[in-house]
């Protein structure tokens, strides 16, 4: 999945889609490619064997997002306000995720059996409390396919991540930003600094374990910093990247950047004879690519930007977390209805696709704008309500099955 912190943005639209503090039009667009990737791999499409790259773009874009909003707000008031943060990703994901973790331990109460019922209370018990990749990483599971994993959750992994990331990476921001303004300097050097270290480090980590260690390289948060990293540099260079385009042929660089970008992630499924780690580096760095271009051009926006920018593309970006939520205990309700090739595995994710634009439209958008919940304490207290409801719930199912 996924982050959905571009949504965060959207309260700050302007039609320049290329200044950093504007909503970005390519970057939404870019998550309906990240999204249609995960549908391809789970539906076992051929080609897509080892397609678990729409969850690298989804982190590249995470990276990317939540780094310059929160660069943005210490340059601009000095620090970071960790409740508010906080507050605005809970009001963002936790109702919608919340939801489907209700849905599926209903559903799961009638037509399996008590096995089945109680292991998937557990998963949702530790997907409420975003440790789902900690939790998956303790099993011996020969794929990472949900559908053949069997658990109807085991997507949350990737939101445990993002979760993970969100609770570590403002205080890091914050440290940085204290040590560099005592010193009188910005902040923006010296956190990336920290993060071409951390992502180094983390990339390293990644290729060590992508061979024997292949769960540890794929649900565990060092593991995954990389790809992060990836985007908070592009946030953090926006300024450069302005500045160049002032000074070189902007179009050009812009253009040449873009294309780079898309022929990278077009390649995927050709890196993907190179390994995991071939199609990981193919769809971070593309998605990287992509988005920097957007920096790098004070003219109009490339192609690439204008056919992600397009309306059924946007769409798609737009309830792009929502359906990524809904598919996989879509796709394991198929395979229990006897649902077992690829086109019948896609039909049952444009299925999904239904429940997903009702949630982002009913649950997802009125979360976010409630009034009730704009103060950060309601927030966090309704988020933290949510996952005690989830979690008891679960823990009954668990024990008596």
């Amino acid at each position: 999945m996924s982050d959905p912190a571009h949504q965060l943005d959207r309260d700050h639209r302007a039609v320049a889609p290329r200044r950093a503090s504007t909503f970005r039009t390519d970057v939404e667009g870019l998550r309906a490619v990240a999204i249609v990737f995960v549908l391809l791999f789970n539906a076992h499409v051929p080609l897509w064997g080892n397609g678990f790259t729409g969850v690298d773009i989804f982190f590249v874009i995470s990276g990317y997002l939540i780094t310059g909003l929160l660069v943005r707000e210490v340059e601009r008031t000095g620090t970071v306000s960790l409740a508010a943060f906080y507050a605005r990703r809970a009001r963002r994901i936790l109702p919608s995720a919340y939801l489907v973790l209700l849905v599926v331990l209903a559903a799961t109460t009638f037509g399996v059996d008590a096995a089945e019922r109680r292991a998937v209370a557990q998963d949702v018990v530790a997907a409420a409390l975003q440790v789902a990749n900690l939790w998956f990483l303790s099993f011996d599971t020969t794929t990472l396919s949900p559908t053949i994993a069997g658990s109807p959750v085991l997507h949350y992994w990737s939101l445990a991540v993002e979760e993970q990331f969100y609770l570590v990476w403002p205080l890091v921001v914050l440290l940085v930003a204290h040590l560099a303004g005592r010193r009188g300097r910005g902040v923006r050097v010296p956190l990336g600094v920290v993060i071409a270290l951390v992502s180094l480090g983390s990339g390293a980590l990644y290729l060590f374990w992508s061979g024997p260690a292949f769960q540890a390289s794929y649900f565990a948060s060092p593991a995954r910093a990389w790809q992060l990293g990836a985007g908070a540099l592009v946030a953090l260079a926006e300024p450069l990247l302005g500045r160049l385009a002032t000074r070189l042929p902007s179009g050009l660089l812009a253009t040449g950047t873009a294309w780079a970008g898309a022929l990278a992630i077009a390649a995927v499924p050709a890196a993907q004879r190179l390994g995991l780690a071939g199609a990981a580096v193919a769809a971070t760095g593309g998605a990287a690519a992509v988005i920097a271009s957007g920096s790098l051009t004070r003219m109009r926006p490339t192609v690439v930007a204008r056919v992600l920018s397009l309306r059924p593309v946007r769409f798609v970006g737009r309830v792009s977390f929502t359906w990524y939520l809904w598919h996989v205990p879509v796709l394991v309700a198929a395979e229990h209805l006897g649902a077992g090739n690829w086109p019948l595995l896609l039909a049952a994710e444009a299925v999904a696709l239904l429940p997903a634009v009702a949630t982002s439209r009913w649950i997802e958008r009125p979360a976010r704008t409630a009034t009730r919940l704009r103060p950060p304490r309601a927030a966090l207290l309704a988020g933290t309500a949510g996952a005690v409801l989830v979690v008891v719930l679960a823990s009954l199912q668990a024990t008596w099955g």
